[in-house]
């Protein structure tokens, strides 16, 4: 009896696990096919893929936009410089005055007082003057020592996704309502997430998926509901002759893939 038992115990465990891994089974089954129905869940909104260079160009663009156009650097350095000319000419004409009224006052002190104001003066109206050739100058050391960036940037009308071409795997979205301002040039979209900007082109040729009149379509959407500017005016003047070394060795082996394939042929 006591063996019956036990034999008796032993199929009731065997039953029990048995039972056990069917309703796994079953759950995972059940698990896959819910994941089957969420990835065909597609998003039926409007979407689309563009991409963006971080190089020269659009750094410039960028730099000159913030600095020129938001921020009015040029003009603030021409108005430092007229405040200081004025104020020279203010001391100078003082002490002239004075020595005229006295001819024993030394006004040894003030020529050099205006001197250092027209130092300052001199300083603030060239920077004015030769500001985008500061920013060129700037530019050209960061890429001296930088390669440029290239990006994807999937625009929907719930969300934005950054996507690095050569690392898809660590995307990052903004949520529309992040966004607290879209500004508009002639070369660019900048969307400001606080001081943050993310920079899309405007040039049609950039748009990996969808059609460049669609992504029109979803900022014209956002920008009724979002601060906006636009600026129509000419941000760069001087010409872009800048050429990237990652560019000419991409030029290289793009020659020297013609000519393998030639000479294979």
């Amino acid at each position: 009896m006591e063996n019956q038992d036990k034999e008796l115990l032993n199929t009731e465990e065997v039953e029990n696990e048995t039972v056990e891994e069917t309703t796994t089974e079953l759950e995972v089954v059940e698990t896959e096919e819910n994941n089957e129905e969420v990835k065909e869940e597609e998003y039926v909104g409007k979407q689309v893929t563009t991409s963006i260079r971080y190089d020269y160009k659009t750094m410039k663009y960028f730099n000159m936009y913030n600095a020129a156009y938001r921020r009015k650097l040029p003009k603030l350095y021409l108005l430092f410089g007229l405040v200081t000319i004025i104020l020279g000419a203010y001391f100078l004409v003082t002490a002239l005055l004075s020595a005229k009224e006295d001819p024993e006052t030394n006004i040894t002190g003030t020529y050099f007082t205006v001197a250092i104001f027209g130092f300052f003066a001199f300083y603030f109206i060239k920077q004015s003057v030769t500001f985008e050739s500061f920013v060129d100058k700037q530019i050209s050391t960061y890429f001296a020592q930088h390669k440029v960036v290239k990006q994807n940037i999937q625009i929907r009308e719930d969300k934005i996704t950054l996507i690095p071409e050569n690392k898809p795997e660590e995307s990052f979205s903004y949520d529309w309502a992040l966004v607290s301002s879209i500004e508009e040039i002639n070369e660019f979209f900048f969307l400001y997430i606080g001081k943050q900007p993310l920079i899309i082109s405007k040039d049609p040729n950039m748009m990996v998926e969808g059609s460049y009149d669609q992504m029109l379509e979803i900022f014209d959407e956002k920008i009724e509901f979002k601060p906006y500017k636009k600026c129509t005016k000419q941000i760069v003047k001087q010409p872009i002759t800048f050429v990237h070394q990652d560019d000419l060795e991409n030029d290289e082996n793009a020659v020297e893939v013609e000519a393998t394939e030639e000479n294979n042929d």
